[in-house]
């Protein structure tokens, strides 16, 4: 067996907001596959609090501001293109998967609970399509506490947020209380 002559990974989720946590489980994708697309999608058991074209841009804003080299001069393209910005909505992860070319979707773990929705999403998608292969990174140990909904309700109640968020999500926060 093989090993696909260029690899490509999808790093799905709302990103509502993307916070410190995504951005370590992206450095580490960057690190494994030569291009990482990552994907805002909705989610139709939540309510986002930025729309799908703002998260898009805070997303890139969050990654140029913690790689800054991850911009190439004169384009928009993060890492020469290694990195993508992307939207799927109305289809299935393995659907949107296909429809990239992507070899490898990639999840996140915080917690142990998050095992077991990972494990039946990793049971699902191998049947619908066995060659796209599901890999998990284990964030650090720093970012254990760190979420979107954390980052929202702590801001909604006066609270710090900067170790959750890059300074583009503050801003956006701080924007959105006027």
């Amino acid at each position: 067996m093989r090993k696909p002559v260029a690899t490509k990974a999808l790093y799905a989720g709302s990103f509502d907001p993307v916070t410190r946590g995504h951005l370590d489980i992206i450095g580490k994708a960057l690190r494994t596959f030569d291009t990482v697309h990552v994907a805002i999608g909705t989610n139709v058991r939540k309510t986002r609090m930025f729309g799908v074209e703002e998260s898009q841009r805070l997303l890139a804003r969050s990654i140029t501001e913690r790689w800054p080299q991850a911009a190439t001069a004169g384009t928009d393209a993060l890492f020469e293109g290694a990195l993508e910005v992307g939207e799927y909505a109305n289809q299935s992860l393995i659907a949107y998967a296909r429809r990239i070319g992507a070899t490898h979707i990639v999840r996140g773990l915080r917690e142990a609970s998050d095992f077991n929705e990972e494990f039946n999403l990793h049971g699902v998608a191998g049947r619908i399509d066995p060659s796209i292969l599901m890999v998990h990174f284990i964030c650090e140990a720093q970012f254990l506490h760190v979420s979107s909904s954390t980052a929202r309700e702590l801001d909604a109640v006066g609270e710090r947020i900067d170790w959750l968020v890059m300074p583009s999500v503050e801003a956006a926060f701080a924007a959105r209380r006027g």
